[in-house]
């Protein structure tokens, strides 16, 4: 009797062991974090990446838009150099399931292709309190060894309505912060902003920022506006994203304090006749 007590007991101990570890192993993993869109990264220029075609034989003027579009122009210059690479990471990234690491950590990691070359990404998000988690993007040549520099990171709300990010440079084995970005969207009115600061050190334009928002058309005619502070002065732009017409205000190019306005064919028109 006592025999087949001990064997009893000796019975149980691997049963209670494998309870204890199918309940560790069936533990559920935290919801994983859904990465923000594109635009709350690059800021959208579109209605300013064409230029009219003016002709030396017209009385044609498009002389308030062609200044608006030179000064957005100077900006998507510098957003598009610098950030080609990472935000086209960052796409592929947003189609690619992550694995989860523990500890409320989340990895997407992948290979994509970029201007002839093969680059392997890795993309860490990181829980930091019930409304933020941070994000970390490091891209390197496939072939090379170890992991790539950051080219950019920052922090997002779960709710998306908020993300700030650091955007780097990265050459010959440097790594140098440029651009601090800020993004905010209201879902209920489909209202946003965004703002890049020029933060490269020892630069002229350092400090130097544009920032845009956009907003519900009815009743607002013009339903987006860029601010975009120089080391010169500030320039202010408003437009309507349907019909394209808008104005600017320089006083350091109109040498007033006026709006100078042009109209859906970006022809320059009085104010108030747009």
């Amino acid at each position: 009797m006592k025999l087949n007590n001990k064997l009893k007991n000796f019975g149980a101990v691997p049963v209670a062991m494998f309870l204890i570890f199918l309940g560790t192993s069936c533990e559920q993993e935290p919801e994983k974090p859904v990465l923000p869109p594109v635009s709350s990264i690059i800021m959208d220029f579109s209605d300013f990446n064409t230029q009219p075609a003016v002709s030396k034989h017209t009385d044609l003027s498009y002389k308030n838009f062609l200044y608006a579009y030179a000064n957005v122009a100077l900006w998507n210059t510098i957003v598009t150099v610098n950030l080609a690479l990472p935000v086209t990471a960052y796409s592929y990234a947003l189609n690619q399931d992550p694995v989860y690491l523990g500890d409320y950590t989340w990895e997407w990691s992948f290979n994509f292709n970029w201007n002839q070359a093969t680059y392997t990404a890795t993309l860490t998000t990181e829980r930091l309190n019930n409304q933020e988690f941070s994000v970390d993007m490091s891209i390197k040549l496939a072939a090379d060894a170890g992991k790539g520099p950051t080219w950019f990171d920052g922090v997002v709300r779960y709710d998306h309505t908020h993300a700030s990010w650091n955007m780097y440079k990265n050459a010959n084995n440097m790594q140098v912060k440029i651009l601090e970005a800020d993004w905010n969207m209201d879902y209920e009115t489909e209202a946003g902003n965004m703002k890049y600061t020029y933060v490269e050190t020892g630069q002229v334009e350092t400090g130097s920022y544009v920032y845009f928002e956009f907003f519900t058309p009815d009743p607002v005619e013009l339903d987006a506006a860029y601010t975009i502070s120089l080391a010169a002065g500030d320039i202010f732009i408003e437009w309507n994203r349907i019909t394209k017409a808008g104005r600017v205000m320089s006083t350091m190019f109109f040498e007033d304090e006026l709006w100078h306005c042009w109209n859906e064919n970006l022809m320059d028109v009085e104010c108030g006749l747009e």
